[in-house]
């Protein structure tokens, strides 16, 4: 086997390593979020007690993109797959964490006595940055810049309703002293909710830099060609 076969081989590893870690942190944040919007502190527990497995993904692909690269010295599109890899797998991470943090807030808020008996336009954040999330992955499955720009292009909608849930808790918080502590929790799920729109938001943007060697950072509204710079 050459040199540059065995390179690719291990690449695709990568690769596939690095979409296995994709559909563990889909399922792990669909079940936290779940947790959240049926008030189920079961399903909570369990994400918080299955912890651990996203991080040794983590450490497992950045090891082997970091000896891919010292050994192999890879240059163009096989470079940016490893920048890019690398960078994914840290916003994955980031998503796992958070999915957690929400899970215990769930179980936060179910134990409460006296709370709110709405979740004002939770569920509603939790759509759009559930759809972000699954978007992101699909789009780096199918190398679409395309597909991964209209991810980006939805942060304002999670940042909009973030803003508008915070709003509206206030102001119930206000005239309902007795609910503070549910109102934190529901709070602290939304930020969450926004920060995971985020990390979301950075898959998209690795995906358009892997496709085309562009970095739209900050400037969602570049235009982009499928295949520059490769």
């Amino acid at each position: 086997m050459t040199p540059e076969k065995h390179f690719h081989e291990e690449l695709a590893e990568v690769n596939d390593m690095l979409l296995g870690m994709s559909s563990l942190v889909l399922e792990i944040f669909d079940d936290a979020v779940e947790s959240v919007l049926t008030d189920n502190p079961e399903q909570a527990q369990k994400v918080i007690d299955e912890r651990g497995r996203v991080d040794s993904l983590e450490v497992a692909i950045e090891e082997r993109c970091l000896a891919l690269t010292a050994l192999h010295q890879p240059v163009a599109v096989d470079l940016r797959m490893i920048i890019t890899a690398i960078n994914i797998i840290r916003d994955l991470e980031r998503i796992d964490d958070i999915a957690i943090d929400i899970s215990y807030d769930a179980i936060g808020f179910h134990k409460l006595k006296k709370k709110p008996d709405t979740l004002f336009d939770v569920p509603a954040l939790a759509r759009v940055s559930a759809s972000m999330v699954h978007d992101a992955v699909r789009a780096f499955v199918k190398r679409d810049p395309a597909w991964a720009r209209r991810v980006c292009e939805r942060d304002d909608e999670a940042d909009d309703l973030e803003r508008k849930i915070y709003r509206d808790i206030i102001a119930y918080a206000e005239k309902h002293p007795g609910e503070v502590a549910g109102c934190v929790h529901l709070l602290t799920i939304a930020r969450a909710l926004e920060r995971i729109a985020d990390h979301s938001t950075n898959v998209g943007e690795m995906v358009v830099y892997l496709k085309t060697a562009k970095i739209i950072k900050h400037h969602h509204d570049v235009d982009v060609e499928e295949g520059a710079g490769a």
